[in-house]
């Protein structure tokens, strides 16, 4: 069946009363925005193999978390690290055995255009008077924009650029700073500029905690979830995260 609903807002959910997943065989999914691409493969190739239709919502993983926690109908959580999903679990809201590590994410520069003159090196980049703004994911509810700045501070510039920071309320919405020229460059998931035009450069991953990516089954989540939930183990869907830049998570190797 033709994947239902891409990307919806999970707020909106929550302002419409939310949809009766499960009833019509459709899971409900929360889905970092790092991941969002990924997991929109996996669901076609699992809509393909099972007739059950996937919609999924997105956005950062301390947003969807209180939304999972105010009662949002997700079934399964595909969190950007083991935070949420940990917190989750002690609050009661993950079914037994329901938390497994999917992936490791890599930090990134980004910039639309290349510049010979300038080329993407390592952090020191991000002093050259021609940046202006550097766009992140809010570090309060992002583990990616934690990460930046925890890169930026270990690298040593983080006093010297912080006033050029602007954040984005997820990895998906920094990107789109830098995309559209309202910053000059950003900091987000490798994933993310999978199949983008521009020029990146690999952050340093000894300058940021490693993000183990996790993803969680949430309690009373239908058969039909479940069966979604071991399918994101399988050969296929390690398969597509690793074709994102992902690494050590289900059967990935390093």
């Amino acid at each position: 069946m033709k994947l239902l609903a891409s990307v919806i807002c999970a707020s909106f959910l929550l302002a419409s009363g939310g949809v009766a997943w499960g009833k019509d065989k459709t899971i409900g999914i929360a889905v970092s925005s790092n991941a969002l691409e990924p997991a929109k493969e996996i669901s076609l190739l699992f809509e393909k193999s099972s007739g059950v239709s996937i919609s999924i919502s997105s956005g950062s993983s301390g947003k969807l978390y209180a939304q999972i926690r105010q009662g949002a109908p997700f079934q399964v959580f595909l969190a950007a690290d083991d935070t949420y999903t940990a917190m989750l679990e002690t609050e009661g809201l993950i079914a037994a055995d329901g938390r497994f590590k999917y992936a490791k994410g890599k930090l990134v520069i980004w910039r639309k255009t290349q510049n010979k003159h300038a080329p993407l090196k390592d952090l020191s980049f991000l002093k050259d008077p021609s940046i202006k703004r550097v766009a992140i994911a809010n570090p309060d509810t992002a583990p990616y924009g934690r990460a930046a700045i925890e890169a930026m501070k270990k690298s040593g510039i983080f006093d010297e650029i912080k006033g050029k920071l602007v954040y984005g309320e997820s990895v998906a919405q920094a990107f789109g700073f830098a995309a559209t020229g309202n910053a000059d460059v950003s900091m987000v998931p490798l994933s993310v500029v999978y199949r983008k035009h521009g020029e990146y450069s690999v952050v340093r991953d000894d300058y940021y905690s490693p993000i183990v990516q996790e993803a969680g089954l949430l309690k009373n989540a239908s058969r039909e979830a479940k069966e979604f939930f071991e399918f994101l183990k399988s050969k296929e869907a390690t398969e597509v995260f690793r074709k994102y830049g992902y690494t050590k998570g289900q059967g990935l190797s390093p």
